[in-house]
């Protein structure tokens, strides 16, 4: 990022004003006056940032800046990336995976009973869906969930990276989700399972969590990975998988890479 735009963003905090969601800023003409440039400028940095996803339009209100998220897709260089062909979906998420199963211990030391109790009710939402078999609804549960344990930790640059990674890979995880939770169907004969093992691995972090043991937590956390794993490549009865109709195309994987876990 060049000194200029450095500068600008340090002007927005030293004539902006702290409020609950981050720093008002203010108007385009009192900035360009601070900062000596034309307002179209200023109108283009502005923008700059509001691509990046750290500036918020408020109705009313004005410009603020915030702490980045990708709620509305905004500013995610691991989709660009993704998009770009610079990485591969299978390459994102085995560095989504090294993430959690590396900071799953850190998360016994800061973790509430109260952060537990709500990470379980996600997973009963996960089996939910599946019971239903809305699969939009049961990766939106497990993503909160993922979510959620990264928001246990309390930094924010953690928050910011796991919310890209989830968000870039969403269509892929969609996929995954529906392809498992078909086949654990299958495997029980046609009939909705009483517990999906793809969901019930949840539990097993959570249970873990409650024992305030590190080895625990990273164990369960690497067997949620590795259960999904097993499930995705049992083979589908009656033969080889086949992609159900308007699946989303996988392009971001090479033929022969197994899908990513959720």
């Amino acid at each position: 990022m060049d000194a200029e735009t450095l500068e600008f963003l340090d002007s927005l905090v030293r004539e902006g004003t702290a409020v609950e969601e981050g720093i008002l800023i203010p108007t385009e003409r009192r900035l360009a006056e601070a900062s000596g440039m034309s307002r179209a400028r200023v109108r283009e940095r502005l923008s700059g940032l509001q691509m990046l996803g750290m500036l918020k339009k408020v109705q009313g209100s004005g410009n603020i800046l915030v702490t980045p998220s990708f709620d509305g897709g905004s500013g995610n260089v691991f989709e660009l990336m993704l998009r770009a062909g610079m990485v591969t979906g299978s390459q994102l998420a085995e560095a989504r995976e090294m993430l959690e199963v590396a900071i799953a211990p850190r998360m016994v030391e800061r973790v509430t009973e109260e952060q537990i109790r709500e990470l379980e009710d996600l997973v009963h939402e996960m089996i939910d869906a599946s019971s239903d078999r809305d699969f939009v609804r049961g990766l939106r549960a497990d993503h909160a969930f993922h979510l959620a344990l990264f928001a246990v930790l309390g930094n924010p640059i953690m928050n910011y990276v796991a919310g890209g990674m989830n968000h870039a890979l969403h269509d892929l995880l969609l996929e995954r989700r529906r392809v498992v939770i078909s086949k654990e169907i299958a495997a029980n004969g046609g009939a909705i399972p009483e517990m999906f093992a793809s969901d019930e691995v949840h539990f097993e972090i959570t249970r873990a969590l409650r024992t305030r043991r590190r080895e625990a937590v990273a164990a369960a956390m690497a067997e949620h990975f590795d259960r999904w794993r097993r499930i995705s490549r049992t083979p589908s009865r009656g033969g080889a998988d086949r992609p159900a109709p308007g699946a989303a195309p996988q392009t971001a994987q090479a033929p022969d890479e197994t899908p990513p876990p959720t």
